[in-house]
């Protein structure tokens, strides 16, 4: 989704996004080795669903998120929730791996709307979104209710 080229925009509107939502601690960075490896410079990363390939140079690599512990960690960033079909589902797992206070980014190709539409849905809160060229990243907070249920 993101070309090499458009990397370091990305990864600098995400880091300010971290920043503004207070995100310290491990993020994961699903299915983008080159965003995950930008952002490694400065934080903690755990990669999900890269190629074995990328998981060898980078740090902390899981197939998918289901093997990461209940709200474990800061932030998720991943794109293309606006083209995933099952998009319910796949929110609804991010939120589960980050802890209450922490925030998912949403990286996408334009759709501005649907993707503030999606987190809204999703039942994040403090929704802002940071235009880098046509990459939309779309942030919020998330909030869980109650005790922890798995």
């Amino acid at each position: 989704m993101l070309d090499g080229l458009f990397v370091t925009p990305a990864a600098t509107a995400i880091s300010q996004a971290l920043s503004a939502a207070g995100a310290d601690g491990p993020i994961v960075v699903v299915r983008h080795a080159k965003l995950a490896t930008a952002l490694a410079s400065s934080r903690d990363v755990i990669a999900v669903g890269v190629s074995e390939r990328a998981a060898r140079k980078l740090r902390t690599a899981v197939a998918d998120t289901h093997a990461l512990e209940p709200r474990s960690v800061a932030a998720v960033i991943a794109p293309d929730i606006t083209t995933d079909a099952a998009w319910d589902a796949t929110l609804r797992e991010w939120t589960r791996i980050v802890r209450d206070g922490g925030t998912v980014v949403l990286v996408d190709r334009g759709h501005a709307a649907e993707a503030s539409r999606r987190a809204l849905c999703a039942g994040l809160t403090d929704i802002q979104q940071r235009h880098t060229g046509r990459t939309i990243l779309t942030s919020g907070l998330v909030t869980h209710l109650g005790p922890l249920s798995t």
